[in-house]
């Protein structure tokens, strides 16, 4: 067997943690997946525990700092140790801690692309320097075409390719468990609802789907927890706005819903999205990162990003159910164009390439 060991930051399981869960329960022999949760002291690890919980080798690395070289040297023991072959860097912290375990250990890296944030200056400086880390790897993904296209751009020293999220088939939700959700989220049977899954931060665009909700008279389902709480609650007061918090399995979410916005300024591929489609949901986003190719054809309604005015007007066109009833199942056999087989397959393709290749350097 050829240990890969990932490794990702973060104490929340959002989109990006789900996709590297999913790779790894499906990443086909020889290799053989080891979990690898960055998380400062004192601190829950939920990628970790869901990884256990699935079944799979997780390893906690516990960091103070963003540039954290005992953390690179914890990895370097760990892969030493654990005979790894090959790691897996899923986020900036983790391909710099990456990069310098594998000089350390003599191991070589890849890395994955789950989309910029753009949030604040620094992380823009970060993201950047993350491109032109990706000059020393064996090898990038991207998880949308629009990324590939910039990180070519960034990264001339190491192939770079284009490798979609994706999942497992879910089950179907039932006209039961829809109603079943509602009355766990105290959703009115008739209301039409309209749902929001990420985190609460500047790029996921709560504050479009708020001024785009007023008049609507819809009930918005926001889940997930972020910087930016206290000031979206703020904004919403006048909406009928439900703050569910970090849910782990934001099932009830999908099922309750009716449509699943993602108003974003800035996106990779989603797996909000990705779930929404394979659960039959109507998904209404912006056209940024792998949305546009995602949704065409009529698997959902594209809005320019950053217009409330357009997203108010695709809303209110699916306010009744006829107008949904089509682009659910377009959207249910888009989904399945992006199962989770043929993301680890291509993930096994790079991983191949990279042992194949030239030692990494720094």
């Amino acid at each position: 067997m050829i240990p890969v060991l990932h490794l990702r930051q973060g104490t929340e399981l959002y989109g990006a943690d789900r996709a590297l869960l999913a790779l790894s329960a499906s990443t086909p022999s020889p290799y053989l997946p080891i979990v690898g949760a960055i998380a400062r002291p004192g601190k829950a690890g939920a990628l970790e525990e869901e990884a256990r919980r699935r079944g799979l080798r997780a390893v906690r690395f516990e960091s103070c700092s963003r540039i954290d070289f005992r953390c690179a040297r914890a990895v370097a023991r760990v892969a030493l140790l654990e005979g790894v072959q090959l790691l897996h860097a899923h986020d900036f912290k983790a391909l710099f801690v990456a990069l310098i375990a594998g000089w350390l250990a003599r191991v070589p890296v890849v890395a994955t692309f789950h989309g910029d944030t753009r949030a604040t200056a620094a992380v823009r400086l970060y993201e950047s320097v993350a491109r032109v880390l990706g000059n020393f790897t064996r090898g990038v993904a991207a998880v949308s075409r629009a990324l590939e296209r910039k990180l070519r751009r960034w990264v001339r020293a190491a192939p770079v390719a284009f490798v979609p999220n994706g999942l497992p088939p879910p089950l179907p939700i039932s006209e039961s468990e829809r109603g079943a959700a509602r009355v766990r989220l105290g959703v009115h049977p008739n209301a039409y609802t309209i749902a929001l899954i990420g985190r609460l931060a500047p790029e996921k665009g709560h504050r479009l789907l708020f001024e785009a909700a007023r008049g609507l008279g819809a009930t918005l389902l926001l889940a997930g927890d972020g910087p930016i709480r206290a000031d979206l609650e703020d904004s919403a007061r006048e909406l009928d706005a439900r703050f569910l918090g970090y849910l782990e399995d934001p099932r009830d979410v999908f099922a309750a819903a009716d449509v699943i916005a993602l108003p974003s300024l800035t996106e990779g591929l989603p797996l909000a999205a990705l779930e929404a489609l394979a659960l039959g949901r109507c998904v209404v986003a912006s056209a940024v990162g792998e949305l546009p190719d995602l949704l065409e054809g009529g698997a959902g309604l594209l809005v320019p990003p950053g217009d409330p005015s357009a997203l108010s007007d695709a809303l209110r066109r699916l306010q009744e159910s006829g107008a949904r009833a089509g682009i659910e199942a377009r959207a249910v056999e888009r989904a399945r164009a992006y199962g989770v087989a043929a993301m680890a397959g291509a993930y096994a393709s790079l991983y191949k390439r990279a042992l194949a290749g030239s030692s990494s350097s720094l």
